[in-house]
């Protein structure tokens, strides 16, 4: 099993996605990869957060794509005690090794798929030593990323896109509600990287272990709770 710490390695001190939480993910030896998300600002920057709204996530309020860099900046997305800023994906890459595992999910809105991919290959190419994974729900995306990069390329399966199994793509990032054992067996005889996300708690790793068996070992397991599944 190798494990990968889902919007890096973050705690009640730690936010997610944060440079933070993505530095002690990629500075833990026990985990394998780090994953974030990325959207664009109003001023097409690359910016490195999950949702698409500052308001769960930090003191302020307000869309990601209504505001530029500068503004999102004014704003505490980490704690009272550890105060942390947003990062720009290029920040985030500058300080990242190159033997951790770097899986990006390119998170669009406002019709700018094409845009954002664009602009994630133009950052990404500048670190050619590092290990990037490129993924997306978006089929747009992943269409551009396949015609325009050479980082291995996944798609996001849930129970709402599971015809997406059938794109050609080099790994899946399957969700643990629907994965199977069966679909495990036949994504790994196509020689493709299976993932599975999001495992929370010990419950869901059991859940799961009893859904995969064995396949367990062959495959990545995102997780916000990585550091509990190391023996």
């Amino acid at each position: 099993m190798h494990l990968i710490a889902h919007r890096g390695l973050h705690s009640k001190n730690t936010k997610e996605n944060t440079l933070e939480a993505i530095e002690l993910g990629d500075k833990n030896p026990l985990i394998d990869g780090v994953e974030i998300d990325v959207r664009l600002t109003k001023d097409n920057e690359v910016v490195v957060i999950h949702d698409d709204t500052i308001d769960r996530i930090s003191d302020g309020k307000g869309r990601v794509n209504e505001m530029s860099l500068e503004r999102l900046r004014r704003f505490n997305y980490g704690t009272i005690i550890k105060p942390s800023t947003i990062n720009t994906l290029d920040e985030v890459l500058r300080g990242f090794s190159s033997n951790t595992i770097l899986i990006i999910e390119l998170k669009a809105d406002g019709g700018k798929e094409e845009l954002l991919a664009h602009k994630v290959i133009s950052i990404i190419n500048k670190y050619p030593n590092l290990n990037i994974w490129l993924q997306s729900f978006s089929q747009s995306i992943i269409d551009y990323l396949k015609k325009h990069s050479h980082h291995p390329i996944g798609v996001l399966v849930n129970k709402n896109n599971i015809n997406t199994l059938n794109l050609n793509v080099d790994f899946y990032a399957i969700s643990e509600h629907i994965i199977t054992k069966e679909m495990i067996k036949n994504l790994l005889n196509q020689k493709k990287l299976v993932l599975v996300w999001t495992i929370c708690s010990s419950n869901d790793m059991r859940s799961l272990e009893e859904k995969i068996g064995n396949y367990l070992q062959n495959i990545y397991v995102i997780s916000d709770n990585p550091i509990m599944y190391c023996k």
